[in-house]
């Protein structure tokens, strides 16, 4: 082969590769990240309100013994007969409960989030995902969410604790099909206030009200502002996509 066949080659090999280059980052500057959450209020009807809240405490606190059961290993009979009952009890606040409202909404990924799936996707040779939802509250809100916002300073809203749960609720996601990776199951708030939620947040820290990790996205109903009371569930599903 001649130089200038060679040339030639070399010429025609350089604007194949610009052309790939060109197609690869319009590709990733066209890819966006998205999220939706879906929030759903479980609570007991009005006039049972009360009874529930009372059975909520009941089992709260058989949860607590059967712990110390299984850590002091205690007798197998008192195991079972406080099972039995947490589940009587259960069945019955089940059958007092009825759908109060549901909301689907998308989230505004953070632009920490974004860093932080991009290292971790492209970068990292190890890596275990711990992820949590919280949820954002009516007190102190102003600006709302924003993408500079991170889980140390997010000034537009802040974090709602008035819920049982000891932490942020843990989400367990399924495989990712068809560019989108969801919950695996819904997660669960047990209200314990009357409080007004605006939305819910996904961050890599599990403790209420933390300000380390990593905020990946935030999101507000789209309905408006709930109002919830001690009493309420508050279930949570999220969906995150790339487009």
């Amino acid at each position: 082969m001649t130089n200038h066949n060679k040339s030639i080659d070399k010429a025609a090999l350089s604007l194949r590769e610009v052309a790939n280059i060109g197609k690869n980052a319009a590709f990733l500057a066209g890819m966006e990240a998205h999220g939706r959450y879906r929030a759903e209020c479980y609570g007991p009807k009005d006039h049972l309100r009360a009874e529930y809240i009372s059975l909520r405490d009941r089992v709260s606190k058989i949860r607590g013994s059967l712990i110390k059961d299984i850590r002091k290993a205690r007798r197998v009979l008192n195991h079972e007969k406080l099972s039995a009952e947490l589940e009587i009890l259960q069945r019955k606040m089940r059958s007092m409960l009825e759908l109060k409202w549901a909301d689907d909404f998308s989230n505004l990924v953070t632009t920490v989030g974004k860093n932080d799936a991009l290292d971790k996707h492209l970068g990292g040779s190890s890596y275990t995902a711990a992820w949590y939802i919280g949820l954002i509250g009516g007190a102190s809100y102003t600006t709302g969410v924003a993408a500079g916002d991170t889980a140390s300073s997010h000034g537009g809203w802040v974090e709602s604790q008035d819920y049982t749960e000891s932490v942020r609720q843990t989400a367990a996601f399924s495989g990712a099909s068809g560019g989108s990776k969801a919950l695996s199951s819904a997660l669960a708030f047990s209200i314990n206030a009357s409080v007004t939620i605006k939305g819910c947040f996904l961050i890599s820290n599990s403790t209420k009200g933390g300000t380390t990790g990593i905020l990946y996205s935030a999101g507000l109903f789209t309905g408006g502002d709930k109002t919830l009371q001690n009493g309420d569930t508050l279930n949570v599903s999220y969906t995150a996509s790339l487009t």
